[in-house]
């Protein structure tokens, strides 16, 4: 064994949820990552909140979805309003529980939450996070990246095959790179504060209040404790920390006379400008989360939109490391990514200017709003949109269709649909979800039960993942087979009677055909930089060893 995975040739820079989804995900996929964070003990300050129902899949996969279920607290709707007098006037509001997909709920948890549990699955996965050390140089040519890493004890310098710039709105690495944010800097300031709150607003609603004064946002967490997000002017750089006084006077002026706070654990100030850097992929160097891009946190965008680019990276970043795929397969990463991280950036700043508006915008605005919640159809998008279901990848150089798409089947790019339908021969419901999760990898279901095509399949795919067959009937399946009775993942994917689909490791939909031909899937993976041959001796995570 030349090297194994423990060697760390990828470098992480940053041990929060960003990174640590990061660092997980490639441990699962069989290259267990180097992390590195400047903080020598886990942060106790909590900036982002609520988890998204698109994190929640991914999360499902991970394996760790159950432990954030267990820590947080559900929130059914979105609401927006408007105080007026002694209550509020409601603008608009979206239920959740319709949204296409497993998880119709964003879960509030506090960030150092979600970094713990992030943390305990990166240690369950055989990644060690090292603390208190800091990057200070990154020299990268084109067979690696040398970095200067510094700790209490002392400089090291040492050589990595790529690095992942977790590492917030100050990133290092970003400066190191020579790129730089691009946007809008004269920034939107917050009061913050972490409080318990006495009125009549259900727990399970997460709510924005619409006010001359500036967005509000209210979340709730378990053990009563409160989120309250308040725009504010600039209070200059001597104010020190806001007061509980002056929370409770916006409070009182924003969301309505009946609310009381009280009980602080955490109150400050904190700017947010409207930016996003050029390219995510600088050489060998890749940026993700606040190194990216950095926004207004109307909707609980910001640390959702991490995440995910920590999870379309990571898959691929192994793949390269492991031999299984060429460096062109990394392009796909900002070609994917910085779309999604710039409409992030419009929304979140179109909607907190829109919460500010006086006069006749802001009577228009609220007209569009009631016209919102008064239409199902519009209110139901506008959640999935927060919810970032919408988020897909059409467009992408690495996905493709073969063949005719019927109406009303999911595109290549376009996030796996679970079906209540599917099971195995035993007659147990089968999600797609725990497969990705039980098989880390690419999954390809195909309707052919033929043997020797089976077996053209995975003679294509390789070590990239895992064949399942699909077939109508339980009698005479195979153990590992699929069992479809009603036909619906060959609608839903418009797969015809003999197609197959080639689901991403992320969950997206890579590559959709009407024909289980192994020549078509083999050029395709060709194209796109999949090589599937053998891994190389790379040794594979915790996880992630075994025949497939």
């Amino acid at each position: 064994m030349s090297e194994s995975a423990e060697d760390g040739r990828v470098l992480v820079v940053g041990a929060g949820p960003v990174g640590l989804v990061a660092a997980c995900e490639l441990a699962r996929h069989g290259v267990v990552p180097r992390v590195v964070e400047a903080l020598a003990v886990p942060t106790v300050q909590s900036r982002a909140v609520g988890v998204q129902p698109r994190s929640q899949e991914m999360l499902a996969t991970l394996g760790v979805l159950d432990r954030f279920l267990a820590a947080s607290l559900p929130q059914q709707r979105i609401e927006i309003d408007q105080p007026d007098g002694d209550g509020f006037r409601r603008l608009t509001g979206m239920d959740l529980a319709h949204l296409p997909t497993r998880h119709p709920s964003i879960l509030d948890l506090p960030q150092t939450a979600t970094e713990a549990l992030l943390g305990d699955r990166a240690a369950e996965l055989g990644v060690t996070v090292e603390r208190g050390v800091t990057l200070t140089d990154l020299r990268q040519d084109a067979d690696g990246v040398e970095v200067v890493l510094r700790s209490d004890q002392g400089e090291e310098r040492t050589r990595v095959d790529w690095v992942f710039g977790a590492d917030g709105g100050h990133s290092t690495v970003r400066g190191l790179v020579g790129s730089a944010l691009q946007g809008t800097f004269t920034g939107s300031h917050f009061a913050m504060a972490d409080v318990v709150v006495e009125s009549e607003y259900a727990r399970d609603v997460t709510r924005l209040f619409a006010s001359p004064g500036g967005l509000t946002v209210m979340m709730c967490m378990l053990g009563g404790r409160t989120r309250l997000l308040f725009q504010v002017p600039d209070p200059g750089p001597d104010a020190g920390e806001p007061t509980l006084e002056l929370v409770q006077e916006l409070a009182t002026a924003r969301m309505g006379r009946t609310v009381r706070v009280s009980d602080p654990s955490w109150l400050t100030y904190y700017s947010v400008h409207q930016a996003q850097i050029p390219q995510y992929r600088v050489g060998r160097v890749f940026l993700g989360g606040d190194a990216a891009h950095i926004h207004s946190p109307a909707a609980a965008q910001g640390m959702n939109t991490g995440l995910q680019d920590a999870a379309n990276l990571a898959w691929k970043l192994a793949l390269v490391r492991r031999g299984l795929a060429s460096e062109q397969l990394l392009d796909s990463y900002h070609a994917e990514r910085h779309p999604v991280g710039a409409a992030v950036v419009r929304e979140a700043t179109a909607m907190a200017r829109s919460m500010t508006l006086t006069g006749l915008p802001a009577v228009a605005r609220n007209t569009g709003m009631r016209i919102v919640g008064h239409s199902d159809r519009l209110a139901h998008a506008m959640a999935r949109n927060i919810a970032q279901l919408t988020v897909a990848y059409r467009n992408s150089p690495i996905v493709r269709r073969v063949g005719h798409a019927p109406h009303g089947a999911l595109r290549p790019g376009e996030h796996l649909d679970d079906l209540a339908e599917l099971t195995d021969p035993a007659g147990t419901p089968v999600l797609i979800e725990e497969l990705l999760r039980d098989r880390p990898g690419h999954l390809l279901l195909t309707r052919t039960a033929d043997d020797d095509g089976l077996a053209r399949l995975r003679a294509a795919l390789g070590d990239l993942g895992t064949v399942v067959p699909v077939v109508p009937r339980a009698a005479g399946a195979a153990p590992d087979a699929v069992v479809d009775p009603t036909g619906a993942l060959a609608t839903r994917y418009g797969l015809g009677d003999d197609g197959l689909v080639l689901i991403r490791p992320d969950g997206y939909l890579g590559y959709v055909s009407t024909s289980s031909d192994g020549g078509e899937l083999r050029d395709f993976l060709d194209e796109t930089g999949l090589t599937g041959g053998t891994a190389s001796s790379v040794v594979l995570g915790p996880e992630t060893s075994g025949a497939r």
